[in-house]
């Protein structure tokens, strides 16, 4: 019995484009699609060697003719669909990733392309859930992961797109040297800034002043009531305290501190509300009136409000 010569075409066909050989690949699949030139495993065979050729145009053509041939065949779809990405057909990307999804819903090679193309084509919920699927599908297959970790990291879910990258190296460690698999790149790890932000740092600042300042406006208050004279001195000491312990925080604000504290109108008035405290029970104890210490109480609330609801005034 003769071996069937289009096979071994074929093969030679796929060595020859292992070997990155691509024009000499594509001349092999000649003698074949001159004899069938339906020949749906011809067509994309070329189709998957000319996108990698680097030539998305005759990539296309290729595979539009493959899918007319073999329209249940997943892998020319795939081409077709990575052909127009290539040509920034992306609306066209879109459809055909759909056509994908719902010819393969149990087919996890299906869920993993389609989800991967409408990824780039049209990312957003479709294509998450694709990816899930994928990874429902095939949970040890490293690619499916990348996948899911690429569409979350466009749609910003930064948690779910590290958890993913994570569990494709784990599943293949060379992942991390090779950088991809097959058209599946690596996410780069999003990088954790540990530096507190400014508004994070000026509600620090104002936590730590009204710490401070309320129980040194309600010692002063209590002590008014019995020795007046020493509740003045007392609140002009930690009032000073209290002033430096704002300085000294000001001073470690990320960036410049007047920046920072100067931001936006909430930042202000935060910043001056924290700094009032303190003032008001210095004040306390130069003119021996009580309200000076409802004042420090009042600014200090004031501080908390604008910091923690950070409403523009």
């Amino acid at each position: 019995m003769e071996a069937d010569p289009t096979e071994g075409h074929l093969r030679r066909a796929e060595l020859l484009a292992d070997l990155g050989h691509f024009d000499e690949a594509v001349a092999e699949l000649d003698p074949p699609l001159a004899a069938n030139p339906s020949d749906g495993g011809a067509l994309a065979l070329l189709a998957a060697i000319q996108l990698a050729a680097g030539k998305p145009e005759p990539a296309l053509e290729a595979a539009e003719k493959a899918v007319a041939a073999t329209p249940a065949a997943i892998q020319p779809q795939v081409t077709e669909g990575e052909a127009l990405l290539q040509l920034r057909r992306f609306k066209e990307a879109a459809v055909v990733a759909e056509r994908i999804l719902d010819a393969g819903p149990d087919d996890p090679y299906a869920q993993l392309n389609g989800a991967a193309i409408l990824g780039e084509a049209r990312n957003g919920q479709r294509a998450l859930d694709a990816a899930w699927q994928a990874v429902n599908l095939a949970p040890q297959d490293a690619r499916a992961h990348l996948v899911l970790s690429g569409i979350a990291g466009r749609l910003q879910l930064t948690e779910l797109a590290e958890q993913a990258r994570d569990e494709a190296l784990r599943l293949d460690p060379e992942l991390a040297s090779t950088g991809s698999v097959g058209r599946f790149a690596i996410p780069e790890p999003t990088a954790r800034d540990l530096r507190p932000t400014p508004a994070t740092a000026i509600g620090w600042l104002a936590l730590y002043a009204g710490a401070f300042t309320v129980p040194v406006a309600m010692l002063a208050a209590v002590l008014h009531a019995v020795h007046p004279a020493t509740s003045r001195v007392v609140a002009v000491v930690l009032g000073l305290c209290g002033v430096g312990l704002v300085a000294l925080f000001a001073n470690r604000l990320p960036g410049s501190a007047r920046e920072t504290l100067t931001s936006d109108r909430a930042s202000r008035i935060a910043a001056a509300a924290t700094l009032a405290g303190p003032l008001s029970v210095i004040a306390y104890g130069v003119i021996g009136s009580p309200w000076a210490v409802a004042v420090a109480l009042a600014t200090t609330a004031v501080a908390a409000v604008a910091v923690v609801s950070r409403i523009k005034f």
